[in-house]
C-alpha cells in the first residue's frame, strides 16, 4: 500500500508539473497595443469594435481581437449626467497565446483623459480592460466635424484620400487615375468609354466596346493605410450623379473586417449610402453588403425614391449610422430605416470602423450604355461626417 501510495503521489506529482509547465510555455502576447477609447461626450456617438483583428489606422493584423461594450449601453448616443465604463476584451487569435502575466503597464494605448479608474482582469487566455470614465456633463456637446474636405484645392488632399487601386470592376469598367481631379471646388469622377482598354480586359467584342475607364477615390492609400476610418457617425456628401444606362456612381463605407462571416453583419457591413443603378429610370438605392462576398455572403437595399437626384442639380445624401440603426436621407428626407431586425435578413448593425469611397463604375447587368455615350463626370461638392445626428426624427 505505501509502494502505491507513493506511486499514485509521483504521478499526481507530474501531472501537476506537466500541466504548470504546459500554461507557462504558452507564448505571452506582449505590449499589446489596444484602440485609444475616447471619453464619453453628452450627445456624441459612441465608438465601436466588435471583434476587430487590426490595429488602428492600419489593416496590419494584431494577434488578438478587440471588442468594445459600453455599460450602461449606448443605443443612439452618451446621454447627459451619466457616468459610464467601457470594457474592452482582448482574445487572441492563437490558441496557444496567452495574456497572462501582463499588467497595466504593459498595454499601450489607453486613454488618459476624463479617466477616473483603469482595471484589468485575466479570464482565462482573455484580457478584460475596464475603464471607467467620469461622468458626462449636465447638457449636450456641441457637434463637430470628424472629417471633412469641401475640395476647394487644385488637387486630391493626400492626407484624406488616395485613389483607388486601378482594378477592373464589375466585369465592365476599370478604375483609373487619370479619371480624378479636382477644380472648381468640386471633386471630379471622369467616366469614358474606352474600347481599346475594354479589348484588353474581354474577347467579347460588344463588352470591349462598352467598357468605361472611370474615376475613384477612397481614404485608404493604396497601401493599406487607413486615411480615415470610424465607426457609428453622421455621414453627409453633397453629389450631382449623371444619367447614364448602364453606369453608376457610389458614395459607400468599406468594412476592413467584411472577411468575417459568424456575426451577421455586426463585424463588418459594406454600407452603401447610396448608389444610382437604374439611374436612366429615375432609380436608386442604399444597400448593405454582409457576411464577405463569396457564396455566404448576404446583402439588402432599399426601394423608396422620395427625391428625384437626376434633376440636374446637386443633392445631399446621408447616413446616420448609431449603435442601434442605420437611417438614411436624401435632401433631409429618410428613405431607408435598418434597426437590424428579421424583416433585414438578421442583418446585425455594424460596429467596427469603415472607410469611406466614392466611385463610378459599370456592368452588362446595370444595362446598355447608350450606343452615342463618350463620356461624363460625377461631381461631389463636399464630404463631411460628424460626432452626432444631425437630424432629429
Amino acid at each position: 500500500m505505501k509502494k502505491n501510495t507513493l506511486t499514485a503521489c509521483f504521478i499526481v506529482s507530474i501531472l501537476t508539473s506537466c500541466a504548470t509547465n504546459k500554461n507557462a510555455n504558452l507564448p505571452q502576447i506582449q505590449s499589446p497595443q489596444v484602440f485609444t477609447v475616447k471619453a464619453p461626450v453628452a450627445g456624441n456617438y459612441p465608438q465601436g469594435l466588435f471583434k476587430y483583428p487590426y490595429g488602428a489606422g492600419s489593416q496590419t493584423e494584431e494577434l488578438f481581437t478587440q471588442t468594445l461594450e459600453w455599460s450602461p449601453k449606448v443605443s443612439k448616443t452618451f446621454d447627459v449626467n451619466t457616468q459610464y465604463t467601457a470594457t474592452l476584451t482582448l482574445v487572441p487569435k492563437d490558441r496557444r497565446s496567452t495574456f497572462r502575466g501582463t499588467v497595466l503597464d504593459d498595454i499601450k494605448g489607453l486613454p488618459a483623459n476624463g479617466v477616473k479608474n483603469i482595471s484589468i482582469e485575466n479570464k482565462g487566455r482573455n484580457l478584460s480592460i475596464q475603464i471607467e470614465f467620469e461622468p458626462t456633463a449636465g447638457v449636450n456637446a456641441a457637434s463637430q466635424l470628424v472629417f471633412f474636405d469641401e475640395f476647394n484645392g487644385q488637387s486630391l488632399d493626400t492626407t484624406k484620400w488616395d485613389l483607388c487601386p486601378e482594378w477592373d470592376r464589375q466585369g465592365r469598367s476599370s478604375w483609373r487615375d487619370d479619371m480624378v481631379s479636382v477644380s472648381d471646388g468640386l471633386l471630379r469622377l471622369k467616366f469614358m468609354r474606352d474600347p481599346e482598354l475594354g479589348s484588353t480586359r474581354s474577347k467579347d467584342k460588344t463588352l470591349a466596346q462598352n467598357w468605361i475607364r472611370a474615376g475613384a477615390v477612397r481614404t485608404q492609400t493604396k497601401n493599406g493605410q487607413l486615411l480615415f476610418e470610424n465607426s457609428f457617425g453622421y455621414y453627409e456628401a453633397r453629389i450631382k450623379f449623371p444619367v447614364v444606362s448602364g453606369t453608376w456612381g457610389a458614395f459607400w463605407l468599406m468594412s476592413t473586417s467584411q472577411w468575417i462571416t459568424s456575426d451577421e453583419g455586426i463585424d463588418g457591413t459594406e454600407i452603401d449610402i447610396i448608389e444610382t443603378i437604374g439611374n436612366q429610370e429615375g432609380r436608386y438605392n442604399a444597400a448593405l453588403n454582409w457576411n464577405g462576398y463569396d457564396t455566404r455572403r448576404k446583402a439588402t437595399h432599399s426601394s423608396a425614391l422620395p427625391v428625384n437626384i437626376f434633376d440636374g442639380e446637386f443633392h445631399i445624401i446621408a447616413l446616420d449610422w448609431s449603435p442601434s440603426e442605420y437611417v438614411f436621407y436624401i435632401d433631409g428626407v429618410e428613405f431607408w430605416y435598418v434597426d437590424g431586425g428579421a424583416r433585414f435578413k438578421n442583418s446585425g448593425i455594424n460596429q467596427n470602423p469603415n472607410y469611406i469611397k466614392l466611385t463610378v463604375e459599370s456592368a452588362a447587368y446595370s444595362g446598355d450604355i447608350p450606343h452615342d455615350f463618350t463620356e461624363a463626370e460625377m461631381l461631389v461638392d463636399y464630404v463631411r461626417v460628424y460626432n452626432q445626428p444631425q437630424i432629429t426624427n
